[in-house]
């Protein structure tokens, strides 16, 4: 009799056990499913603002505009909104694909944009010393965008310096740049050549968007379940973003070689298919066949309006050789 009932005891002890278990399990999905679910629509923000900025822009004194728009770029994808592109997999930005990738196409053009600023147009000639802290800008922005505090690739025992705090070290030296240009102790050269050669660099970037495009119509796994799609679709779109800015900023610093070349026209044709480009944000990115019967391919309508802004920009940079 006694066996009898230990034994319904602990089979009774078994069932409570198990569905506490099974109680803290829901719970603990339930929590998990919310904390990604409520964080990441806190989180996510693609900005594709294209008046941003244009309010930072005012009393910059003799400073350089299109600077002025770069460090306002960096600035608000690294410190007002969350840096993202190296979240770890505990926080729910790791799962925001997209909006990790529309940052990393930000900085990449910040990037090329940097060193163009170091190389060409902080000097007046190509024998002029390379200012400082510029050359502290152009390492900064072309740091690993997606490393965190730990990278196994870099070291397994030591803490590394996250994507962020590099960027940020930019964005100081960057502003210090700025400061000086209008104080007079550094030079920001507003010559046609450095035109030429700024809207030469976007070009190519643009050139090698439009090739990674290009590789990617129909070589997708699937086709509106296409994960990879989507990343290549707002890497583009954030490096357009970007460039789109900066050459607002680039028209307001070469105003006069603008005027005088008379490309005021055809400056403003390429920020309509730069903008058309942006403007782009659809649901689901579709990678299917370019003439599709009930998906269309995003890719393709996003690489027509790269075309078309390359094409332009090469008739601008036509023009400034003449």
């Amino acid at each position: 009799m006694w066996n009898r009932i230990k034994r319904i005891f602990c089979w009774l002890r078994d069932r409570i056990t198990l569905k506490i278990a099974r109680r803290i399990l829901v719970t603990v999905g339930v929590v998990v499913f919310f904390y990604y679910l409520i964080g990441m629509v806190v989180v996510e923000n693609i900005n594709d603002d294209r008046n941003f900025a244009a309010e930072k822009l005012e009393n910059r004194g003799q400073g350089s505009h299109v600077v002025a728009m770069s460090i306002a770029m960096i600035d608000r994808e690294v410190n007002k909104h969350a840096w993202i592109s190296n979240d770890p997999w505990f926080k729910p930005g790791s799962l925001l694909d997209n909006m990790a990738h529309y940052q990393k196409g930000i900085v990449s053009a910040n990037a090329i944009f940097a060193i163009e600023l170091k190389d060409q147009l902080s000097r007046t000639r190509g024998s002029s010393q390379v200012n400082k802290n510029l050359t502290e800008v152009a390492s900064g922005m072309n740091y690993a965008p997606d490393r965190w505090y730990w990278d196994p690739n870099v070291s397994i025992f030591l803490f590394v310096a996250p994507a962020e705090k590099q960027y940020n070290s930019a964005l100081k030296n960057l502003k210090i740049y700025n400061d000086d240009v209008a104080s007079g102790e550094a030079s920001f050269e507003r010559r046609t050549d450095n035109l030429l050669s700024t809207l030469d660099k976007f070009s190519l970037d643009l050139g090698s968007s439009s090739d990674a495009i290009s590789k990617k119509i129909g070589n997708g796994i699937g086709c509106v379940l296409d994960t990879k799609a989507d990343d290549l679709f707002y890497d583009v779109k954030g490096r357009v973003y970007a460039y789109f800015l900066l050459l607002k900023g680039l028209r307001v610093d070469f105003d006069k070689v603008i005027t005088d070349k008379d490309i005021g026209n055809s400056w403003e044709l390429l920020e309509q298919s730069m903008s058309s480009l942006i403007e782009l944000d659809p649901m689901i990115v579709s990678n299917c066949a370019a003439d599709g019967f009930l998906f269309q391919n995003h890719l393709a309508t996003q690489g027509f309006y790269l075309l078309r802004s390359r094409t332009q920009l090469k008739e601008i940079t036509n023009i400034l050789l003449k």
